[in-house]
């Protein structure tokens, strides 16, 4: 089996207010098709924000990184990933587009083995607890309204996306655990908007209100720092999300003591390929891997693949509400009544694409 294309397909999303800070106005969402000599396809998303600039991302995975993985054998994914990564390695390609091949050749290989991906890679279980994830909201109250429905419809857990105010997220971590009661799981992610002193201040409120874990307090390179606020806080803090590096950075992270988690997904850490890669190191050291949300409901069901593959890792995370970042496909990553993501049994990753909706918002295809 050989790959004979590489297709690329943009389309333009308008973006739900509460997201505009992380995504901007739009986003544009770039699906990828690698097709093979024997009439398998294997499909993947990528993001990209700011309008027209989205179209990037297509035109490296058109470009650059179709040259990689033409006429090789699909099922090569170690060899492909390899190559991919001295590209990576050298700033010649984003690790978007490496992640963008690497999980479209899951689902290529899925689908020849007639399985599901996660039972491809060596199945550890077939359903995994969410999270709900909130985007930044107006007021206190909107972050306790959304964690009640949130824990009625059966999440386990919900985490906060707070404005970025040391003392006005902490009071809305104090109203959120006053609502939902110490049973439901609860986390925030400041998305770095704290110094160290800040980071530390909060920190201590959060381990009085018995906060699951605490994701990413100060700026993402700040190793020294993320160290220090290892070593003196009792709640998990979690580093490394967005750095660029994949496993070896992890395992920096790890050595350094300055993260009590690892952090990542499939598409920022080198598809499913280099998450096994991370998640299998974390094993190692007796820490836990857990995944950001992937950026696009492709990614998404891929992240889940993984999840169900290792055992070390406690959540899948959901972006609330749920339809407002669902686009693209049949059918999205939902839970069941007891706050569980099952698995696909279909091969591959068992993603349907929405053709009608892909075709009537496309804005580059090649």
């Amino acid at each position: 089996m050989k790959t004979t294309d590489v297709k690329v397909q943009s389309f333009r999303q308008p973006v739900p207010e509460m997201w505009k800070v992380h995504f901007g106005q739009t986003v544009d969402i770039t699906l990828v098709t690698i097709a093979t000599d024997e009439g398998i396809e294997g499909y993947s998303m990528g993001r990209a924000v700011g309008g027209a600039w989205g179209t990037v991302l297509a035109h490296e995975i058109g470009s650059v990184a179709k040259r990689l993985v033409m006429d090789e054998d699909p099922l090569d994914r170690e060899k492909i990933w390899q190559k991919m990564w001295k590209f990576y390695s050298r700033n010649r390609l984003t690790i978007f587009a490496m992640s963008c091949i690497d999980v479209a050749l899951w689902d290529i290989a899925g689908k020849v083995a007639n399985l599901p991906v996660y039972k491809l890679i060596g199945a550890c279980r077939d359903r995994v607890p969410a999270y709900a994830s909130s985007g930044v909201l107006h007021a206190i109250e909107d972050y306790v309204e959304e964690a009640l429905r949130c824990k009625e419809k059966g999440y386990r857990a919900y985490k906060l996306h707070p404005p970025g105010s040391p003392e006005k997220d902490v009071e809305a971590c104090r109203a959120v655990r006053q609502a939902v009661g110490d049973e439901m799981g609860l986390m925030i992610d400041p998305t770095g908007a704290y110094d160290r002193r800040q980071a530390m201040w909060v920190g201590r409120r959060l381990e009085e209100l018995n906060f699951y874990w605490y994701e990413e307090p100060i700026g993402d390179f700040e190793v020294n720092g993320y160290a220090e606020l290892c070593r003196a806080l009792d709640i998990p803090v979690l580093a490394g999300e967005v750095t660029p590096g994949g496993v070896q950075n992890a395992a920096e992270l790890i050595l350094r003591g300055a993260t009590d988690i690892l952090r990542g997904d499939v598409y920022w850490k080198g598809g499913i390929t280099g998450v096994m890669k991370m998640a299998h190191l974390a094993e190692a050291f007796g820490m836990k891997m857990e995944l950001h949300h992937a950026a696009s409901p492709i990614m998404n069901w891929a992240n889940l693949h993984t999840l169900g593959a290792f055992k070390n890792g406690d959540y899948l995370e959901i972006l609330v509400p749920e339809d407002n970042l669902d686009f693209g496909l049949r059918e999205y990553a939902r839970i069941d009544s007891e706050g569980f993501v099952h698995l696909s049994q279909k091969p591959g990753l068992g993603v349907e694409l929405d053709v009608d909706f892909l075709n009537a918002h496309t804005v580059f295809r090649s």
